[in-house]
């Protein structure tokens, strides 16, 4: 009996059995042997497949072991990516919000310093054009001339022309203290190792104009580098430079709007609309608040006399002495004609008196100066009013008007 299924010998040892068995009996075994010599292979097969497929399982398993080792990594890093995506859109929307709610240059000093703040970073600092901004800003703010921000700017190390910021090393600018100033580099000497980010800002309806630079600067060498991503701050330079220009030309036709076109001084209009907030402040502060209603006697026989031209050069040096002798915080206006006003917080009917002969003194001196001392006989009546809680600013005008006529009779 053999089989070619026996690798074992088994059929071997079978045939030794079968001849001891009766012959009736021996098809028998040997068919039972051969079944189960069968079987043996099948359950062989069987648990060679099976050990294929659990090293299969066990290669897929280490597979999606890795696989998922790997994605959660990704998701790590995706993580870390959003939270900074996220407060990098938080710092946007924060230097947006600083931005848009700026209403006056004289508040950007206040501005920069929570925007500052906001973007976390050491330094600083906004350079305007001398040329466009000088006339609106506090004073001391840095405003250079266009030439010497086109010069700075040109003097900047070369980097990617497609880029319109410069990042890298303080260190290595030519001029540090042009962009961040004396001060902020004594007072900080950590940033002259540090990088820094300028930008310029230019006139969005004319782009190729520049009204100013935006710079910040952080101890950090590598808080600007060339391989930064700069979008959103350049973006927010394009949003500062348009909201400057904005507030500027919003300031610009305000001023033109409340100043008096022939003398320069505050109109009217301006008299309404800063006179209220001052007699507010005096009632609340419970000071007294005095006002002085100025009118030129004889100033038609001056236009009659020698023209118009010479009757407006008059208003102009009455204006220019008055604005002279006036107190840095009293309100100086003119209300037409050859009417003027002089609203003075923190005085006295007293201190107004001295006020008024000081008026008398700049309209004498014009006079002189003009030759209208006796040819016109140029002068200025003046009433005075002391302001009563509760009183509106056009109520006080006209106690101080009724009061000039008083002392213009006098003057007839």
């Amino acid at each position: 009996m053999s089989t070619p299924l026996d690798d074992t010998g088994l059929a071997a040892k079978a045939s030794e059995l079968e001849r001891l068995l009766p012959d009736d009996k021996q098809s028998d075994f040997r068919q039972l042997v051969t079944e189960l010599l069968e079987t043996r292979e099948l359950l062989l097969q069987k648990r060679s497949d099976l050990t294929t497929q659990q090293l299969q399982r066990s290669e897929e398993t280490t597979w999606f072991r890795e696989r998922l080792r790997r994605q959660a990594c990704q998701l790590e890093r995706l993580q870390e990516i959003f939270l900074a995506n996220d407060h990098v859109f938080l710092t946007f929307r924060s230097a947006l919000t600083l931005s848009r709610k700026l209403r006056h240059l004289t508040d950007l000093p206040d501005m920069l310093a929570r925007l500052r703040q906001a973007v976390g970073v050491r330094a600083i600092s906004c350079l305007l054009a001398k040329e466009d901004f000088e006339a609106y800003v506090p004073a001391g703010f840095p405003c250079p001339s266009l030439k010497a921000l086109s010069t700075a700017l040109k003097l900047l190390p070369a980097q990617d022309p497609d880029r319109r910021v410069y990042l890298g090393e303080v260190s290595v600018l030519p001029r540090p203290e042009f962009f961040f100033g004396p001060a902020i580099l004594a007072e900080h000497p950590d940033l002259l190792t540090g990088s820094c980010f300028i930008a310029q800002l230019s006139d969005k309806y004319r782009p190729k104009r520049r009204i100013g630079v935006l710079a910040m600067a952080a101890p950090d060498p590598c808080r600007f580098t060339a391989d930064k991503g700069t979008d959103f701050l350049e973006h927010f330079c394009e949003v500062l430079s348009g909201d400057l220009l904005h507030v500027k030309i919003h300031e610009e036709l305000t001023r033109k709007r409340e100043s008096d076109e022939l003398t320069g001084i505050p109109n009217r209009a301006y008299l309404r609309r800063h006179g209220p907030p001052m007699l507010t402040l005096a009632e609340r502060r419970g000071s007294p608040v005095s006002l002085l209603f100025c009118d030129l006697n004889r100033f038609k026989a001056v236009n009659d006399t020698f023209g118009h031209e010479m009757g407006d050069a008059v208003l102009c040096d009455v204006a220019r002495a008055m604005a002279a002798r006036v107190r840095a915080y009293d309100l100086l206006a003119r209300l037409g004609g050859d009417e003027f006003v002089i609203l003075m917080p923190d005085a006295t009917l007293e201190e107004a008196s001295v006020m008024a002969e000081r008026m008398r003194s700049c309209v004498d001196e014009v006079a002189h100066g003009r030759g209208l001392a006796d040819t016109a006989g140029l002068s200025v009546s003046i009433g005075m009013a002391l302001h009563v809680p509760g009183q509106d600013i056009d109520d006080l005008v006209r106690q101080a008007d009724e009061a000039m006529y008083v002392d213009k009779r006098g003057d007839d």
